[in-house]
Parts: C-alpha cells; sequence; structure tokens
C-alpha cells in the first residue's frame, strides 16, 4: 500500500494491512492508497480500476470496504477520512476549460499551481486556459485527478 510508511504503527500491523490492500487489488482491483498522516487524522483514497464480474463498486460500498480493512488496525483516537472515487471515463471525457476554471477559482489556485502539481509546462496550460489550445486526453486525465486529491488533501 502506497505511503503506508507514514503511519505510526507496528510493523506486525503494516504487514496486515498491506496484505488486505493486497488482496484488494488482486481480487476486486481496488487500489488503496495513504493520502496523508498528521495529528491522528488519516485520510485513505480508494479506486476501483476495472470492472469485477461486469459491476463498480459504489462509493458507499467502496468507503465500508476501507473502514472494514482498518478496523481495529489503527487506534479509536484517529479519525479517518476515506476518499472514495468512482472512475467514470464520462468524469474525464465532460471535462472543459470551464470546468477547470471553475475549479481553480474555487480553490483559489493560478495556472503556475496547476503546472507546479500536474507537471503540465507553464505555456501550455495558459494557452489552454486561453482558448489557443485544446485540451488533450492526457491533461484531461491529469486535471482530473489533481482537483480530485487536491480537494482531499488540500496539499
Amino acid at each position: 500500500m502506497k505511503n503506508l510508511d507514514l503511519l505510526p504503527l507496528s510493523p506486525e500491523v503494516k504487514k496486515r494491512l498491506d496484505e488486505f490492500a493486497r488482496q484488494y487489488a488482486r481480487m476486486a482491483h481496488i487500489v488503496i492508497e495513504i493520502v496523508s498522516f498528521s495529528e491522528s487524522r488519516l485520510i485513505v483514497r480508494a479506486e476501483q480500476k476495472d470492472l469485477v464480474n461486469g459491476q463498480f463498486l459504489s462509493k458507499k460500498e467502496l468507503h465500508e470496504r476501507v473502514r472494514e480493512m482498518f478496523k481495529g488496525e489503527i487506534p479509536e483516537d484517529w479519525k479517518l477520512t476515506v476518499s472514495a472515487v468512482n472512475f467514470d471515463r464520462k468524469d474525464i471525457d465532460g471535462i472543459t476549460v470551464e470546468w477547470v476554471k471553475k475549479r481553480m477559482e474555487k480553490l483559489g489556485l493560478k495556472a503556475k499551481h496547476l503546472s507546479n502539481y500536474t507537471g503540465i509546462d507553464k505555456c501550455t496550460v495558459s494557452s489552454i486556459l486561453s482558448g489557443d489550445k485544446e485540451l488533450t486526453k492526457w491533461h484531461k486525465v491529469a486535471l482530473y485527478y489533481f482537483f480530485k486529491y487536491y480537494e482531499v488533501a488540500q496539499f
């Protein structure tokens, strides 16, 4: 499990959590990762990458599975926040320049922030925002996941 080393837990507990995460990845195509941990607040992200038996789990089902996985493994006074992400191609295909601008305004971000956090060249970000350049599929995916993470992690 990505970033498991951030947690101040015993090696045995970390090993169990890692094994749970590996089983979910293998059997249900669910990727579980630690987003952040500080002052007893743990943020975990879960995403089902592929269909299993023709179905995706709902956000509620992903949320419940992650909570169950951590139950009894972390101290009770820790606040566990689960970000369950539905992968829906329509979400990514529907990203427009206006969508990006609204998110930027809502979160108080500038073009340089998008460039720094996504790896998209600053000139390219500016060209996209001004309408001189179209969003590619790669840009849409990078921006989609950046905003999803940013809203949860607030880095």
